[in-house]
């Protein structure tokens, strides 16, 4: 056997490039829905940057976004982007956000909303533990928000 044998059963890795704090413009790549090696369901989209106010994402890196949803507010974040990005393409009312629209989504590796641009504001937030996690708060594309600092 070839070192690349059995490589057409491989799941293709990548690491994360995740957004640092921050106010970015982004345009929707790709998304996508699946089990990490732990069976922990997520939903991932990748997004090109087009305007960034924190140096460490310039314009033009391509960034992730992983939601596990192992974490009680999986849900109610991936919502929040769901209804940013169909308020691109239309007026979007929150309840309409379905398990069934998400499905359709992610089909194809989000083909329908490619190239979808979007504001994100990206805080960090203390835990009751002492950690940190970034919270992502997702906006059509020119909406006027609070920056924040960035490092």
């Amino acid at each position: 056997m070839g070192v690349f044998a059995g490589i057409q059963d491989a799941r293709e890795t990548a690491g994360g490039n995740y957004l640092k704090p921050g106010v970015y413009d982004v345009e929707v790549m790709r998304l996508s829905k699946g089990e990490t090696r732990k069976g922990v369901a997520f939903f991932a989209a990748d997004l090109r940057v087009l305007g960034s106010n924190n140096a460490e994402h310039p314009i033009g890196q391509v960034v992730n976004w992983f939601v596990g949803f192992d974490k009680e507010p999986a849900l109610g974040n991936v919502k929040n982007f769901a209804v940013a990005v169909l308020s691109v393409v239309g007026t979007v009312d929150p309840t309409t956000i379905t398990e069934q629209v998400m499905e359709q989504m992610v089909d194809k590796g989000g083909e329908g909303v490619r190239g979808v641009r979007l504001r994100v504001q990206v805080n960090l937030v203390d835990t009751k533990g002492g950690n940190k996690f970034s919270r992502h708060l997702w906006f059509p594309a020119g909406t006027q928000i609070q920056a924040t600092s960035a490092a």
